[in-house]
C-alpha cells in the first residue's frame, strides 16, 4: 500500500451475548454464544473468511464500543478475544477500542438475595480492567509490556488515552461512558467531563507541532453531534461533544469515529470554515429483529491520505454489508453509507454539476464509473453531497439512475 495510505478497519456495536446469561440473547445479536462456549452460527467466521479471501488489510482496527451486551462478563471476555482475532486477520498493528454503555455495569446488578449477592461484582469497569491483552489499546505485533499497563491506568484514570507516538497520526481513545452510574438518566447518554476536556487539551497542546502536523483520529462510543435520523432519538448525544470538537480543531485536523446509534452516517462538524469528519459506524451484528429497514449490518475499511494535513481530511470508504448469508462489498445508496463515498474538499457542488452535465452523452447517457474517472473529487463526496449533486444536476436535465439494488448506475440527459 502507498506510504501515504492509512487504512482503518471499523467494526462497531458487536453485542456479543451469552445465551446462558442474558434473556432473549438471539434478539440482541447475531453473535450469540452457546452454553458450550461457541458461536451458534457462521456470522463471525464468514467475516474472517471474507477478510482472508479478499486479502483485506488495515493498519489499525477500531471498535467504538458495545462489544458485548449488558456488560455480561463471559461474553465480554469472548468478544475481546474475537476482536484480537480479527485484528490479526487484517494484519493490523493496532487495535483501539472505546468503551460502550453495554461494556460497563451501568445498568446495575440484579440483587436476588440481599446478603449473598453482595459478593457479586458491582464495579462498573472491573471486567474491562481484567481483559488480556490490556484494554483498550493493543499493539498487535509487540509483546505486552509495562507501557500497556500504564496506558490502561491512564485510560481508566483520566477517561482518555492519547497515543501520539505513531508516525502518521495522533490517536485518542475517549471513554464517553466514564461518568455513567446505575441511574437511568446517567447511562442513557455520553459525557466529557471538564477534567477530561482540560487534561486532553493539555496533552494535545504539549505535543502539537504546527509545522509538522499529523492527522488526528478520535475514537469514542457516543455521538458528539446530533444524530436523530429515522427517529432514533435526540436524548443520548455526548454532553460536551461540541466543545470537544472545537477544542480538537485547535490542534490539527480530525476524524471522529463513533458508534452507539447502530445507524451509519458520514458527515461533518463545521467550526467556521474548518470541518471535522464525523463517522457514525453502523452496527456490525445487532440482530435484524432489533433493527428496521433503514439499518444494515456493516463493517468498513477507511482509506485515508495521511499526507494531507491541511484542510479537511481526505479519504474513501469500502463498505461491506451482511447479505443474509454472506458479506459483500455494497454500493447501495439505501444503506446510508456505501462503497463509493468518502470525505474531503470537493469544491462547489453547483459548479461541479454544471461541468458534469457537459460530460453526459445526450442520447445514451454516461456510466457513473466514467463520470468518476473524469471527476475524481466525486470519490470524496459524503452521501449528502451526492443527494445535493443529484438535485443540482436536474437543473441541467440530467438524471441519476440506479440499479435494482440501489447502486448508482449512470447519468442520463433528457431533452429540455
Amino acid at each position: 500500500m502507498p506510504s501515504n495510505s492509512l487504512k482503518i478497519a471499523v467494526v462497531s456495536d458487536l453485542h456479543f451475548v451469552n445465551r446462558a446469561n442474558v434473556q432473549d440473547a438471539s434478539y440482541h445479536s447475531w453473535l450469540t454464544i452457546t452454553p458450550e462456549g461457541n458461536l451458534d452460527n457462521n456470522f463471525w467466521q464468514s467475516l474472517i473468511d471474507k477478510v482472508k479471501k479478499d486479502g483485506i488489510k488495515a493498519d489499525l482496527l477500531v471498535c467504538p464500543g458495545d462489544i458485548t451486551t449488558h456488560a455480561e462478563g463471559s461474553a465480554l471476555k469472548f468478544a475481546w478475544g474475537k476482536l484480537n482475532e480479527l485484528a490479526a486477520a487484517l494484519e493490523c498493528s493496532i487495535l483501539a477500542t472505546a468503551t460502550g454503555n453495554h461494556d460497563i455495569n451501568s445498568r446495575g446488578i440484579d440483587i436476588g438475595n440481599p446478603i449473598r449477592d453482595l459478593d457479586k461484582n458491582h464495579s462498573l469497569t472491573e471486567n474491562l480492567k481484567q481483559l488480556s491483552p490490556p484494554y483498550p489499546l493493543v499493539n498487535i505485533n509487540q509483546v505486552e509490556s509495562e507501557t500497556d499497563h500504564i496506558n490502561r491506568i491512564h485510560y481508566f484514570g483520566s477517561d482518555f488515552l492519547f497515543a501520539p507516538n505513531q508516525d502518521e497520526y495522533n490517536l485518542v481513545i475517549l471513554n464517553s461512558c466514564a461518568s455513567h452510574t446505575s441511574d437511568p438518566i446517567s447511562y442513557e447518554r455520553g459525557f466529557v467531563s471538564n477534567t477530561t476536556h482540560q487534561w486532553l487539551e493539555s496533552a494535545l497542546k504539549s505535543s502539537f507541532d504546527a509545522t509538522n502536523k499529523k492527522l488526528g483520529i478520535l475514537v469514542c462510543h457516543h455521538h458528539p453531534i446530533q444524530h436523530a435520523d429515522h427517529g432514533i432519538g435526540t436524548y443520548d448525544f455526548m454532553k460536551g461533544g461540541t466543545e470537544l470538537l472545537e477544542m480538537l480543531n485547535r490542534y490539527g485536523n480530525w476524524i471522529v469515529i463513533h458508534g452507539h446509534k447502530h445507524h451509519a452516517k458520514l458527515s461533518y462538524h463545521s467550526d467556521g470554515s474548518k470541518k471535522t469528519v464525523v463517522f457514525a459506524a453502523g452496527t456490525l451484528s445487532c440482530h435484524k429483529q432489533n433493527l428496521n429497514d433503514d439499518f444494515t449490518n456493516q463493517f468498513y475499511v477507511i482509506d485515508i491520505d495521511s499526507s494531507k494535513t491541511r484542510g479537511t481530511p481526505e479519504g474513501t470508504l469500502n463498505v461491506y454489508s451482511w447479505q443474509g448469508n454472506h458479506w459483500s462489498l455494497s454500493k447501495r445508496r439505501k444503506d446510508g453509507v456505501f462503497t463509493g463515498v468518502g470525505f474531503g474538499d470537493i469544491g462547489c457542488l453547483e459548479e461541479l454539476a454544471e461541468k458534469i452535465s457537459q460530460a453526459v452523452s445526450s442520447v445514451t447517457g454516461t456510466d457513473w464509473g466514467s463520470i468518476v474517472e473524469q471527476f475524481p473529487q466525486l470519490k470524496h463526496c459524503v452521501p449528502k453531497d451526492l443527494d445535493h449533486l443529484e438535485n443540482n444536476l436536474q437543473v441541467y436535465n440530467v438524471d441519476v439512475t440506479t440499479t435494482a439494488d440501489g447502486e448508482i448506475d449512470k447519468l442520463e440527459k433528457s431533452e429540455a
